[in-house]
């Protein structure tokens, strides 16, 4: 078992003013703040760059990150933060700024491109603080070795996972997700869904992956319904923010599975947000993964509905997603049938996550995958 560190989390009513006593202690003059069109204009954003631009430190914003950034555009932040002669980056956001800070933190002092980083242990060692904030609940980059980014000439998403991006620093503060969509709530939720799934699933797992999958299974199942009906609740974001946390460094130690490999192609050719992606895909993959895993499927319906029963796992999972009023097929998403070929062919040279499936995954099994999901 090989277990990453964690960076130090501050989490609840204390994180935002420990955001402005760490910024002191590490003594940064020039930060870089990455994050989205749509955080920037919060007010929750407004207080953060306050405390950032406190005793006198020089901030500079880049707000255009779009949904799975791609390598071109996580070179042009790091071009701009190099220019701005940053010495600490904070990521601000859901998982694609949060992502994309990860990239700009190492490339701002190494002349290498994004593409060269990009596969398993190459980043050189990151010279500078990172910080990240999060600003939903489902991707946990808070605390991952994972950065996703999207290679526009293949149309396909690339991993970067390297302990090197793991942040020093990570905050969650509830109040930051309040102004979420809802559409955003329900899809990032079921991304953690997915993570902690997954990594219960994984080849890779072990009991500590198991323990912080299983609580996040939990905390999801009595907490998402509400977070996306009660959008200022703040108990049940914090709790989502737990969720996401715990299914984050699940994964992080055991890695995601065939989902998130069958997601990959629908966000890379056809656009699709990952938590989106990832729910549509979550049915037909746990079916096809049911055989011999039947112990672990019904842990994980434990944890979801209270029944220890594996035919109750994927039955509450889609009942969830139609609470959440999220599309149940590739069809109701614009996905033509003619493309299912295409991306049960791209999906197969996913290895790194089709490797740890519990099951083995075959061309014709994807076909009957994306099949079942369409």
């Amino acid at each position: 078992m090989n277990l990453y560190r964690m960076p130090e989390i501050f989490s609840g009513i204390d994180a935002a003013p420990a955001l402005g006593n760490i910024l002191t202690e590490l003594d940064v003059k020039r930060i870089f703040i990455v994050t989205g069109p749509h955080v920037s204009k919060s007010e929750g954003f407004s207080k953060l760059k306050t405390i950032a631009e406190t005793n006198r430190r020089k901030v500079k914003v880049f707000s255009n990150t779009t949904a799975d950034p791609s390598l071109e555009l996580v070179e042009e932040m790091s071009k701009q933060a190099r220019e701005f002669k940053a010495d600490c980056v904070l990521g601000v956001g859901g998982g694609s700024p949060l992502d994309a800070s990860k990239i700009v933190s190492i490339l701002l002092t190494h002349e290498t491109s994004a593409e060269s980083l990009v596969g398993t242990n190459v980043c050189p060692k990151r010279t500078i603080p990172l910080l990240l904030i999060p600003t939903t609940a489902g991707t946990a980059s808070e605390v991952t070795i994972y950065s996703i980014l999207t290679d526009t000439v293949e149309q396909i998403k690339k991993a970067v996972c390297s302990r090197e991006i793991i942040p020093d620093y990570a905050f969650l503060i509830p109040e930051m997700t309040v102004s979420m969509p809802g559409s955003v709530t329900a899809a990032t939720g079921i991304d953690a869904l997915c993570h902690a799934t997954e990594a219960y699933t994984s080849k890779r797992r072990n009991p500590y992956s198991d323990v912080m999958a299983l609580k996040a299974v939990k905390l999801i199942s009595e907490n998402l319904l509400t977070a996306y009906k009660e959008p200022d609740n703040l108990k049940a974001r914090e709790n989502m923010l737990m969720a996401s946390l715990f299914a984050g460094l699940a994964f992080n130690n055991s890695s995601t599975t065939a989902v998130h490999a069958f997601a990959y192609p629908l966000g890379g050719m056809h656009h699709i947000p990952h938590g989106k992606a990832n729910s549509l895909m979550f049915a037909p993959v746990f079916k096809h993964n049911m055989t011999g895993n039947e112990k672990r499927m019904a842990d994980l319906a434990q944890a979801m509905c209270g029944k220890h029963d594996c035919n109750a796992l994927i039955p509450t999972v889609q009942q969830l997603k139609s609470d959440l009023e999220m599309p149940m097929t590739l069809k109701e998403v614009g996905i033509p049938e003619s493309d299912l070929e295409p991306m049960s062919q791209s999906v197969m040279t996913v290895t790194r996550l089709l490797s740890v499936n519990p099951n083995e995954i075959t061309l014709d099994d994807a076909r009957r995958i994306y099949r079942e999901a369409y």
